[in-house]
């Protein structure tokens, strides 16, 4: 079997929920227009609009009307540029179409303990507010439970049938706000990039624990890469064998300079993981039935 036949095939109709694209506060290697060019142009079905400055639903709208024949979508990241943990943000985000609720990322009060401020180690940033105090973002209030607004943001990810991201809280956050994501029957909870090792890492137990609550683990290709890597793909292939790839989202969290952009990195990625063994029937499943079940896009 031809090895660019296969992953052709199988990148043919694959969906990216995690693509980073300018504009942002972060350079990117290309905007929302391009990527989504390239994708198209990789005979990729969708690609979901990501930036950690905030809504990207409404951007997705104008980037349909300039690119035909390819589904482009948006969400919100509840970073501080929206008002942090906001009801408000998350309505209108939907409101535009937005398929994914991030939780906080670089203002998530984990994030800024891990790497002392908003920003990536790799990526320093100067800001006319770098002189205000930093308050950093939890979903917890000071007894250990959800904050009314965290509550209230749950209500509304349920009512309009959309998906939860966890971010880059912290894992006790996270798993208890998947505990009642799952109580509250919520069907779409993504555990965004489990192998973010700066910030976490997440064993094999605790990934087949959330599961059981309803929850798709989410691997990402910009950590197997030069210039970011973080994981071998012979440890995300192990992963994936563990759990099941049922239970799998791939995505690229690509777009950053000096690195693949998100097609092009969703490429890459399905021939790495081809070489640790992982099966074409079951990357077809990780990169199209997950995304569609996630999204709620017809088959």
């Amino acid at each position: 079997m031809d090895r660019i036949d296969q992953v052709n095939r199988i990148i043919t109709g694959a969906i990216d929920s995690h693509a980073h694209t300018g504009p942002g506060i972060f350079d990117r290697v290309g905007d929302s227009i391009d990527i989504a060019r390239q994708a198209r142009a990789y005979g990729m079905r969708a690609i979901v609009l990501k930036c950690h400055q905030g809504i990207t639903s409404d951007r997705a709208i104008l980037v349909n009307k300039v690119v035909p024949d390819i589904n482009v979508y948006g969400g919100v990241v509840l970073n501080q540029y929206v008002g942090g943990i906001n009801p408000h943000a998350v309505e209108i985000a939907i409101r535009f179409g937005a398929k994914i609720i991030w939780m906080p990322t670089q203002w998530a009060q984990h994030h800024i303990n891990v790497f002392g401020q908003p920003e990536y180690k790799h990526m320093k940033q100067t800001s006319a507010v770098a002189n205000l105090p930093i308050k950093g973002i939890t979903v917890l209030d000071e007894n250990g439970q959800l904050t009314f607004e965290t509550k209230l943001v749950l209500e509304v990810i349920k009512k309009n049938n959309v998906a939860l991201a966890t971010g880059h809280l912290a894992k006790n956050e996270i798993k208890i706000l998947i505990d009642e994501a799952s109580k509250m029957g919520i069907k779409k909870i993504i555990l965004t990039h489990v192998t973010f090792t700066e910030l976490w890492n997440w064993s094999i137990e605790e990934q087949k624990e959330l599961i059981k609550k309803g929850t798709t683990i989410e691997h990402v290709a910009v950590y197997s890469f030069k210039n970011r890597f973080l994981v071998s793909v012979k440890e995300v292939a192990h992963m994936i064998k563990e759990v099941g790839y049922e239970n799998v989202l791939i995505s690229s969290d690509c777009g950053q300079l000096k690195l693949p952009s998100p097609p092009e990195g969703i490429r890459l990625f399905i021939n790495m993981l081809l070489d640790e063994g992982i099966e074409e029937d079951a990357l077809h499943y990780m990169l199209k039935d997950s995304h569609i079940r996630l999204l709620g896009l017809g088959s």
